[in-house]
């Protein structure tokens, strides 16, 4: 996505904004929670959730296995309508995931997601 798909999508996104319509959630190694914590505060100006063993701020144990995770996974779950941008259709997938079934939509795409964080969102439901 080029900056400007990107901010067509946060437009949009603005737009079904608390309407129980956006979920986001993020999944990472040990290693990565302070970054990423440091980073989250600083674009949301929030704390992180305090429990990092359940969605939607998940943190995997010290002692897991390095090689099924390489990094910060950043999830948005929305809900599509007629005037959703092309180009963030594009980017996602339908979605079929048990417990998120009120989404239709799933885009895994940290650029996107931080530039949300940087408009008002935040894990959990916005």
């Amino acid at each position: 996505m080029t900056d400007q798909e990107i901010q067509q999508s946060v437009n949009y996104l603005i737009t079904i904004q608390n309407t129980n319509r956006v979920w986001i959630e993020a999944e990472m190694r040990h290693k990565d929670k302070v970054r990423f914590d440091t980073k989250y505060q600083n674009s949301t100006g929030l704390a992180v959730p305090i429990n990092s063993n359940t969605l939607p701020y998940y943190v995997w144990a010290p002692n897991a296995d390095v090689n099924n995770k390489w990094g910060i996974e950043l999830r948005l779950y929305y809900v599509s309508y007629a005037n959703t941008p092309l180009a963030l259709l594009n980017r996602s997938r339908n979605n079929s995931r048990h417990g998120y079934l009120q989404y239709d939509k799933r885009v895994n795409y940290n650029k996107l997601i931080w530039a949300l964080f940087q408009n008002s969102f935040h894990l959990g439901q916005n």
